[in-house]
């Protein structure tokens, strides 16, 4: 892509006129985590992905469909889930999230450097946004500071870190973008010792009125757009755990005992892949209502009592090992 010399005098102008946070991975300064990073006590194992448009403004291209979600279960590998344009991942966690010393989780994306500039990489954001309850949400005040004469546009555009605040992506593949559950201590009704779940939200960098995003200060957020791909919008690689309330170390589940039940979302029976016995599966509302109990399942679940909407399967096995699924069901 060819991009007019008054567009870099424009950017660079912007760089130093606002750059005030911290810079990106491997500069003085940075508070990218590293994916081996031993802050790291446990890596998110559980998530429904509400998949958004390959290009919000021409529907008729369709969804993303680049990864599936299994692709955000544990550690930080290069491997991604694609959001699309204001698609969005819902973590859920059994064992909460609470606020401890400094950072308390990071979200991992796939960014790349620059070759030219290594305060600049090629980034793609997102939203971040907390619930005790799955219902609440509370969002982290992003900020985003980037030029808007001109929209970011595919590989080859860059962006500084320096201009990015609690927005998901500053950082480049294996690093991840902490957030401090402290910063959301004065948000009525939320608990941030008992975070149990975590909306990753894609920005719509997009610089047109009807679908543009805004930051905590009403500044539209520019990030590339269109991505017209299977893979457009943000990549979600992983979520990483810093201060759980009951850190046990690395969960001892397997991707093969997660998304045990599809088709996911379901108008109504679930079928199981396990070929393991399942002592017992409980489908929970969000507020953590039982709704339904199967004992000794070796099949089908049927849920098709329960009204559309989005809950929480836990599934134990014989060996004692439990793992958790989020599912939809809809007419």
């Amino acid at each position: 892509m060819k991009i007019p010399t008054t567009f870099f005098f424009l950017v660079f102008a912007s760089y130093y006129s606002h750059a005030q946070f911290a810079p990106q991975a491997g500069l003085p300064g940075s508070t990218a985590m590293y994916k081996d990073s031993t802050a790291f006590v446990d890596w998110a194992s559980n998530c429904l992905i509400n998949r958004g448009w390959v290009n919000i403004a021409d529907t008729t291209l369709g969804k993303t469909s680049a990864g599936d979600p299994s692709n955000a279960f544990g550690k930080a590998d290069g491997n991604i889930v694609s959001l699309g344009d204001a698609g969005e991942a819902v973590f859920f966690f059994e064992n909460p999230i609470i606020n401890g010393p400094g950072f308390d989780f990071a979200i991992f994306e796939n960014g790349f450097l620059s070759p030219f500039d290594s305060n600049l990489a090629y980034l793609e954001l997102a939203q971040v946004e907390v619930s005790n309850d799955g219902f609440t949400f509370f969002k982290f005040a992003p900020i985003c500071e980037n030029d808007t004469t001109l929209q970011i546009g595919g590989a080859g555009d860059y962006m500084d870190a320096r201009h990015i605040n609690n927005l998901a992506g500053k950082y480049v593949s294996g690093y991840g973008t902490p957030f401090e559950l402290s910063e959301l201590s004065t948000q009525s009704g939320l608990n941030i010792n008992d975070i149990h779940y975590i909306k990753v939200k894609d920005i719509v960098g997009s610089l047109d009125e009807t679908n543009c995003v805004r930051d905590a200060n009403s500044h539209k957020i520019n990030d590339p757009y269109p991505t017209p791909f299977p893979t457009g919008g943000f990549d979600l690689d992983a979520i990483g755990i810093i201060h759980q309330k009951f850190p046990t170390g690395f969960s001892s589940e397997t991707k093969d005992n997660i998304n045990l039940f599809y088709p996911n979302p379901t108008k109504g029976i679930l079928h199981c892949k396990s070929l393991k016995e399942i002592n017992e599966a409980i489908i929970y509302s969000f507020e953590g209502k039982q709704l339904i109990r199967q004992s000794n399942l070796y099949g089908d679940l049927d849920i098709s009592t329960l009204s559309n909407g989005q809950y929480v399967l836990t599934v134990l096995f014989k060996n004692g090992v439990r793992s958790h699924q989020l599912i939809s069901k809809y007419e």
